[in-house]
């Protein structure tokens, strides 16, 4: 959400947009320790639109965030104290953790980090121009917008506002089909006071804790034990035509997700072509599904389906009677037609077991 550019401010006035960018790229000072406030707001189809609160706390590479929408609901907070990382939800009583370093790792991306792996995809896939300088929150801000050259950008186009003191990003705009976010600081304090125990969490006793990402190793199975981990008979694309399953997995999730979920690879003439996924929907996921940025609703076997296409990621998913189907379109070659009709055609398997 947050990043740092790093660059002295004459460059912005010396420099092309592009330069500034670069130049922010080689720098190597970044916030490290501070206290913000921010407004994040979500619209999407329809002009609808959500706003999250959330607050931020860092030091010393610790971080806890607190989030709620602006009426109070879903109220959440979210520590990493460097050894472990605990998300609690109060009204629902349960609290997620995760002790994987690696996965602590991810979470403890720094501003700057953050804004570096943005401005490196941006300054290559964009049109990037200088739109002046504005202020924010009584800072005086570098205004870059960012346009994106293809329309299957997976950003999309982008505004930031940079702060021309310390580079720190207060401002950002994100766009994409009509799904929108927008992102401002209200409060930023770069020499916060921040006491030890802001990073520490008392759960209450009544509150169930889970592993956040749960997950065991993929077991290779064969397509009668792939249904049986799901629990019921599901359809599966048919070997023929030159198509052969190369592997078939189950993953079996904890935590939140608690499901299993069953992996087909497929391969044509020898080389990767397609890969599905299945498993049961989850029971709280009603008609209707709400579109992301990158996708667009297209027609599967009957069904209110899903089509993404994000430079070189391809997918079509869709529900049928009770059940997700995922589809990764791995041969640049195979086409949305191509694979329409391939799934058009899909066998039930496991109808004599159950």
């Amino acid at each position: 959400m947050m990043g740092t550019f790093g660059c002295s401010s004459e460059l912005a006035n010396q420099y092309s947009p592009e330069q500034v960018i670069n130049n922010a790229l080689k720098e190597e000072r970044e916030v490290v320790n501070y206290y913000a406030e921010v407004e994040m707001s979500l619209i999407g189809e329809a002009g609808k639109e959500e706003k999250i609160l959330l607050k931020e706390w860092v030091s010393d590479g610790k971080r806890k965030i607190e989030t709620k929408n602006e009426d109070g609901s879903e109220y959440n907070i979210t520590i990493n104290d460097g050894k472990k990382l605990i998300s609690y939800q109060p009204d629902l009583k349960q609290a997620f953790m995760v002790e994987d370093e690696e996965l602590l790792a991810l979470n403890q991306v720094s501003p700057k980090q953050q804004a570096e792996q943005v401005l490196s995809i941006i300054k290559n896939t964009h049109e990037i121009s200088a739109e002046g300088e504005e202020e924010i929150i009584g800072r005086t801000t570098y205004h870059l917008k960012a346009t994106a050259k293809e329309h299957n950008s997976l950003l999309g186009d982008q505004e930031i506002w940079v702060d021309k003191e310390n580079w720190l990003v207060l401002k950002s705009i994100s766009s994409s089909g009509d799904f929108k976010v927008e992102l401002t600081y209200t409060k930023l304090d770069l020499d916060a006071d921040i006491p030890e125990d802001t990073f520490k969490l008392e759960l209450p006793d009544d509150v169930q804790i889970q592993d956040l990402l749960g997950v065991s190793d993929a077991q290779e199975v064969t397509l009668e034990e792939a249904v049986m981990k799901i629990e019921k008979p599901f359809l599966y694309v048919k070997e023929e035509n030159g198509l052969t399953i190369s592997r078939i997995e189950v993953v079996e999730l904890e935590g939140e997700f608690n499901r299993n979920e069953v992996n087909i690879d497929y391969q044509k003439d020898g080389l990767p072509y397609l890969s599905m996924t299945v498993f049961q929907s989850p029971e709280e996921i009603g008609e209707e599904v709400e579109i992301i940025p990158g996708e667009q609703k297209v027609k599967v076997r009957n069904q209110e389906g899903f089509y993404m296409e994000m430079n070189d990621f391809r997918s079509l998913s869709w529900q049928e009677e009770g059940l997700n189907y995922s589809i990764l379109l791995i041969d640049s070659n195979l086409t949305l037609d191509e694979i329409s009709e391939i799934v058009s055609d899909m066998e039930l398997a496991g109808q004599s077991i159950y």
